[in-house]
């Protein structure tokens, strides 16, 4: 278990955790066929996945802080780890689906934060492993936290639908999409009897 004067933060964070996580399910199970089952697009895929990895990440760490004569480090070194091979299993798939080159810039940019965070995460696990009264370490980890919860509740609102502007709206991976169905919208596409009159 951490020291005392981090306990409060822990404690708020696993169960905002939690309650994001859950609240994350009920808003996926809606439409699982839009966001997650083998049909829906794989932009929308990528970004549950990222959303829902990110809230769980937080909520994991912060749940080992509070287990009692326990080394936080290992614990933030496993989940950094999983971080980095889910990120990697989602980057060969969108690689191998890639459509346009900013479809793929737009991707690798979604990957890269990940791998950022999860990077710095592996740093501090290991440094809490070696000391694990480091109080920098654990301020940093912290204040890393929230950067993750912030990724992840951005993910998830991208996923909802919610509008987005400037430089945000162009590097969201979902922005294929919206160019997808504003070139074609689905009253302007032909018909199964137009398609055959065309055909013959």
């Amino acid at each position: 278990m951490v020291q005392p004067a981090f306990a409060n933060f822990f404690v708020a964070s696993a169960s905002a955790g939690a309650a994001l996580v859950g609240l994350l399910f009920v808003a996926i199970s809606i439409a699982p066929e839009h966001t997650v089952m083998v049909g829906a697009p794989l932009e929308r895929q990528a970004v549950a996945t990222n959303a829902f990895a990110s809230l769980l990440n937080a909520f994991f760490i912060s749940l080992g802080a509070l287990i009692p004569f326990s080394n936080l480090g290992w614990l933030t070194l496993v989940m950094s780890l999983t971080g980095v091979s889910g990120s990697l299993s989602l980057g060969w798939s969108l690689l191998r689906h890639r459509k346009s080159w900013q479809n793929v810039l737009r991707n690798m940019l979604l990957l890269a934060g990940s791998f950022i965070v999860y990077g710095y995460e592996f740093y501090f696990g290991v440094n809490l492993i070696k000391q694990p009264r480091d109080v920098g370490s654990l301020i940093a980890l912290t204040e890393l936290l929230l950067i993750v919860y912030a990724l992840g509740l951005f993910r998830a609102w991208e996923l909802l639908g919610a509008r987005r502007f400037g430089l945000l709206s162009w590097l969201s991976p979902l922005r294929t999409l919206g160019e997808e169905s504003a070139t074609h919208p689905p009253d302007q596409q032909p018909s199964q009897a137009d398609a055959l009159k065309q055909r013959t």
